[in-house]
């Protein structure tokens, strides 16, 4: 099976209706056990990259991206994780080439936004020819970066080679000028660069709360994990 049909089938196994838009962050949350993702800034040519045992599997995320190209990255590390015999570490480069980048790449665009996702999209706008503003439309509602929305297009020959360059310019500024939230295009703001979501926090917590971890050692586990969110949850309270 393909990359892509893989996709296909996850988004059917997790519920996601076909010509639903997803939110990547919660969904792998609710349905991956034994999965911790992290976000904090990497070097320009690494996205993200993930590491897996027979017991845990770990997901970074390079937050210095885009919040788009963090949704992609985090469908394409979940192909490595969930459907390849990889070895232990897995690190994505931003250019990378070979087929299993590929293949995650595949996996990714159609698990965010499924070619008949798109074709619903189409019809239920009517669009005949597209437009910038029903590329930006479009990714909105998907949250995708600009580049996998007009790779897309391009591929489906929906968009010429002109209209693709044109619309790979001005992102922020033309989604501005038509009146969206601009985060998708941007990073992670500076009190998001260091975050996570999954199952060491709950661990930490419930060993906590089983008093089988000290308070220090919470402490730790938590500050190394970029949860100073948790760690000082109701410290307000007490004032």
């Amino acid at each position: 099976m393909n990359s892509s049909a893989l996709a296909e089938m996850l988004r059917h196994e997790w519920g996601i209706e076909s010509f639903a838009s997803v939110n990547i962050r919660s969904l792998v949350y609710n349905n991956i056990r034994n999965l911790t993702v992290l976000w904090f800034p990497m070097k320009n040519n690494i996205s993200g990259c993930c590491a897996k045992t027979k017991d845990d599997k770990v997901i970074f995320i390079n937050s210095n991206n885009t919040i788009g190209r963090q949704n992609f990255t985090l469908a394409h590390e979940l192909y490595h994780l969930l459907y390849e015999d990889a070895p232990d570490y897995i690190g994505c480069g931003v250019n990378s080439n070979n087929q299993s980048e590929k293949n995650a790449d595949d996996f990714a665009s159609t698990f965010l936004m499924p070619d008949s996702a798109l074709f619903w999209f189409k019809n239920k706008n009517q669009i005949e020819d597209w437009t910038l503003e029903d590329v930006i439309k479009c990714e909105q509602y998907y949250q995708i970066s600009r580049l996998t929305m007009i790779i897309r297009l391009k591929n489906l020959n929906w968009i010429s080679q002109n209209q693709f360059d044109e619309f790979s310019h001005d992102v922020i500024r033309e989604a501005d000028r038509l009146g969206y939230d601009t985060s998708l295009y941007r990073s992670s703001p500076d009190n998001q660069k260091y975050s996570s979501i999954g199952e060491l926090i709950r661990l930490t917590q419930k060993a906590y709360d089983d008093k089988k971890i000290t308070g220090g050692k919470r402490r730790e586990i938590l500050l190394n994990s970029f949860r100073n969110d948790v760690l000082y949850e109701g410290a307000n309270d007490l004032e």
